[in-house]
């Protein structure tokens, strides 16, 4: 019998992290690396045994490379818009390929523990969105011979979130405060509850730290960075009353806070972990339970759509029909549906707020549809965003089967709301 693994990916520039979904202790495991069980961060490097003339990846390529002849390659993140091809035993690769090749060999190096592992759901997560990541991404269930629909792409924010409200309540009954302190410096989100309406709202803070504090900034001076972010951790606790704070990121890796742990522990709970991420992405690959607080609370992010996109029937309800509905990432907001025209060449599409649900209208017109007896014109209509306020709805002409062909034309609206 097939063991199913939910699994949640994150994939940053230098390390990637994994983790599963454990059925008996009902939350997110993380994984270890085979030869180093006491960390979770597994290097982004491949190495190519010419002994082997097998591949490795992680922790297992950094330790066959000292072993071993062969090739080693890193900076894969890096080179993704590289155009040269690098020759590995014969074969021509992109670094693309060599980057898809990578992940897959991430997954698989924990998969080969089980005799009948099949993955029924994977998140990746990602720091935030990247349309040359994204797309990419995109194609890998071609290589793992899954099907679309078993992997998804999310952001770093979103996964933080799904971990969070998967926490007991009580952690969350007030603002919650994420610092999230990398390679590239220290950010700060507040997630803040209103609790006077239905749905309740969840609102994001940002705030960008990174030219105050930053790793290349103290060097050894940890004495200094601790009293730095003593200074950001009161000034932003003092905006709001914050039940609990959650600290991730290499930056927080090593026993430094002294002062700021003061600050940050007065009448919080304070919790640390570099699998934050990682977590949050498996409980969103699991889904069901672990999803609920979306239909609980309308969430507001920078990359959320907050209005739904649809049509009115036209009757005298003034019924609405939904294409795409908001309340998610702007990449991952998209929906379809098929109409078939009632003595009209109009349509009516509708774009209705979340918050408010007042709503725009406008009317398009379908133009060069050859006249067709009342009801044998089929449509299909699509929305795609490009941004969380613009995108587009797609229109199609699927004529009405073999009597009334399509003519294979396609309509373009753009909004802006």
């Amino acid at each position: 019998m097939a063991e199913i693994f939910y699994i949640g990916m994150d994939l940053c520039s230098d390390f990637t992290q994994l983790s599963y979904y454990n059925d008996i202790k009902r939350e997110p495991e993380s994984i270890s690396q085979l030869n180093n069980k006491e960390t979770y961060m597994m290097p982004n490097i491949l190495f190519y045994s010419t002994k082997t003339e097998h591949w490795y990846v992680g922790g297992e390529a950094s330790e066959a490379r000292f072993n071993e002849d062969g090739i080693i390659i890193d900076g894969l993140f890096q080179n993704l818009k590289n155009p040269e091809t690098v020759h590995v035993a014969g074969k021509e690769y992109t670094y693309k390929e060599l980057f898809l090749m990578m992940v897959k060999l991430h997954i698989d190096s924990f998969l080969y523990r089980y005799e009948t592992a099949v993955v029924k759901k994977l998140v990746i997560t990602i720091t935030e969105y990247n349309r040359d990541l994204y797309q990419l991404l995109s194609q890998l269930y071609k290589i793992m011979d899954v099907d679309k629909e078993c992997i998804e792409i999310t952001s770093h924010l979103d996964s933080g979130l799904y971990y969070i409200f998967n926490q007991n309540q009580d952690l969350w009954v007030n603002s919650v405060a994420l610092y999230d302190y990398n390679a590239d410096g220290l950010n700060y989100y507040r997630i803040d509850i209103s609790r006077n309406r239905k749905p309740e709202i969840v609102t994001v803070t940002h705030e960008d730290y990174s030219s105050q504090m930053n790793l290349a900034k103290y060097g050894n001076d940890t004495h200094l960075m601790d009293n730095d972010f003593a200074r950001i951790a009161d000034y932003e606790g003092k905006k709001a009353y914050i039940s609990a704070v959650f600290l991730t990121g290499i930056g927080f890796g090593n026993k430094w806070m002294k002062k700021s742990t003061n600050v940050l522990c007065q009448g919080r709970r304070v919790f640390a972990g570099q699998n934050i991420y990682t977590k949050g992405a498996c409980y969103r690959a699991v889904g069901g339970e672990y999803k609920e607080f979306y239909d609980r609370f309308f969430v507001e992010t920078k990359e959320n759509v907050l209005f739904d996109v649809g049509i009115s029937l036209g009757d005298e309800k003034g019924t609405f029909v939904p294409i795409a509905e908001g309340g998610k990432q702007w990449y991952n907001t998209r929906g379809s549906i098929n109409v078939i025209l009632d003595n009209t060449d109009k349509i009516t599409l509708v774009y209705r707020s979340r918050h408010s649900q007042t709503e725009n209208q406008e009317t398009v017109k379908i133009h060069g549809i050859p006249k067709r007896p009342n009801k044998t014109t089929k449509l299909s209509m699509e929305v795609e965003f490009d941004n969380p306020n613009q995108g587009a709805v797609i229109i199609r002409d699927l004529g009405f089967g073999k009597m009334f062909p399509t003519t294979n034309k396609i309509y373009r609206k753009e909004f802006n709301i």
